[in-house]
């Protein structure tokens, strides 16, 4: 997650990504069984499990995502899903780090944490899988920011909390 002299907030999700989609502009994936499930930006060599209800062909309810790139694992979704997007709560887990809270069509939307494998962590509000509004980012370095977030830049002037 690379950390800017102006504090910035990159979360790659290769498929919970940032920016928004709608659902006439979104490709369809689908598991073994034929569920299917949002792909925003699809890559070659991808493939899913999903471990939940399929309802008229879409993952829906409480289940268990697992993206596949070329047979290895990339990223892990559990949490809830409703016509084939993530919808509400919900925890995606990459090695890089891990999301825990709201969603809204696949994207990162209300109040989450993100806690990247380096140590730093950005908690508060998102939007459209940016975070976007009042929140709180500690970087690798150990300062902590506090404040007004706007599409994943930091936009509050005041000095960090130089915290170690």
């Amino acid at each position: 997650m690379p950390i800017l002299s102006k504090p910035k907030l990159f979360l790659c999700a290769l498929f919970f990504v940032f920016g928004s989609a709608q659902a006439d502009e979104v490709q369809w994936i689908k598991d073994a069984e034929g569920c299917k499930v949002a792909n925003i930006f699809p890559q070659e060599g991808e493939s899913i499990n999903w471990a939940g209800a399929c309802k008229k062909g879409f993952a829906n309810g409480r289940g268990k995502l697992i993206w596949f790139l070329d047979g290895q694992i990339i990223g892990v979704y559990e949490g809830q899903m409703v016509d084939g997007w993530a919808e509400g709560q919900g925890k995606l887990t990459r090695k890089d780090g891990v999301y825990t809270g709201e969603w809204k069509n696949s994207l990162q939307n209300g109040k989450g944490h993100y806690q990247h494998d380096d140590g730093s962590w950005y908690e508060g509000a998102w939007k459209d899988g940016h975070p976007h509004g009042h929140g709180q980012m500690l970087t690798p370095e150990g300062k902590l920011f506090s404040g007004t977030w706007y599409h994943g830049e930091y936009e509050d002037e005041r000095a960090p909390n130089n915290r170690s």
